[in-house]
């Protein structure tokens, strides 16, 4: 059983995220196998991020995960959140902890959820997951590279990736200078899917205002995120390389490859809304680049 601590901040200062709950887990929830942890790259680990993180792993900020599952219960009924905007899914390690992960998937009873993993896409984590989602509980797989979103994407779960650092809006460009000096950079992963940049990383919009990575349903592309922060570079080198590196992932033969499954879900109207809304920015998106 897992016994790390979260904290869910009512309201929480990230611009980015917008005026949302977040919540943040015990770095021991963390992956061993993620190559952003211990000076890899992650956000997490440097600035106010990391002295706030600090507190919950040393049990002065965060509680019990029956009690995170309780305030949860109580959040508004439509209200948009984020889960682990530092920390990982619950279990330590590289393992998602079944029973924690069902729990907290039916105490969200259907509320749009941002999250993100790193955990290896065991046989087990995976089953989880599928469970998770037909609960209403979507998690967005993170890729290190494209390859490495190909790899994830036969899982029939939508996949995020780190994108190099030349995607990402220099402070002196118009979004008019932006795109026209993206538009010769690739819009595809190795195997053809396409890749869309998040809107968040370019523009005022907030994962509030946009919700695509809250949908239930496999998204029309892969989202990318450019690398950013003090450690860009390091990030991006690892995001440029051109073979999937995790440790633990096999990658399965071409002939064994499909194409992703529509997981059923029961989103409310307005959510279904705005789902549909944020994939056709997507789509826009994507088209907007070559």
């Amino acid at each position: 059983m897992n016994h790390s601590l979260t904290r869910i901040t009512r309201i929480t200062r990230n611009a980015k995220l917008g005026p949302m709950p977040a919540s943040t887990s015990s770095r021991s929830t963390c992956p061993t196998s993620c190559p952003l942890r211990d000076g890899g790259g992650c956000y997490a680990e440097l600035g106010p991020m990391s002295l706030f993180w600090g507190k919950v792993d040393r049990g002065e900020a965060g509680s019990d995960f029956d009690t995170f599952v309780k305030q949860v219960e109580r959040l508004p009924r439509r209200q948009m959140w984020r889960y682990g905007q530092a920390g990982d899914l619950p279990g330590d390690g590289d393992d998602i902890d079944r029973d924690q992960m069902l729990k907290l998937a039916r105490a969200n009873r259907g509320r749009p959820v941002i999250a993100y993993t790193h955990k290896p896409m065991t046989p087990q984590n995976l089953g989880v997951l599928h469970e998770a989602v037909t609960l209403g509980f979507p998690v967005n797989l993170s890729a290190n590279s494209v390859a490495h979103a190909d790899a994830l994407a036969v899982h029939g779960l939508n996949v995020v990736v780190i994108m190099p650092v030349e995607y990402a809006r220099r402070p002196s460009e118009t979004i008019s200078q932006y795109r026209q000096r993206i538009g010769d950079l690739p819009r595809h992963t190795p195997e053809g899917r396409r890749i869309a940049i998040c809107p968040a990383s370019y523009t005022d919009t907030t994962c509030l205002d946009c919700g695509a990575c809250a949908g239930t349903d496999v998204r029309p592309a892969i989202i990318g995120f450019p690398a950013h922060g003090t450690r860009k570079r390091m990030v991006s080198a690892m995001a440029s390389a051109s073979e999937d590196t995790t440790p633990d992932h096999r990658r399965p033969n071409a002939r064994h490859r499909r194409a992703p499954t529509i997981v059923p879900a029961h989103p409310s109207v307005q959510h279904r809304t705005r789902m549909a809304e944020a994939a056709d920015d997507l789509r826009r998106t994507a088209d907007a680049m070559p």
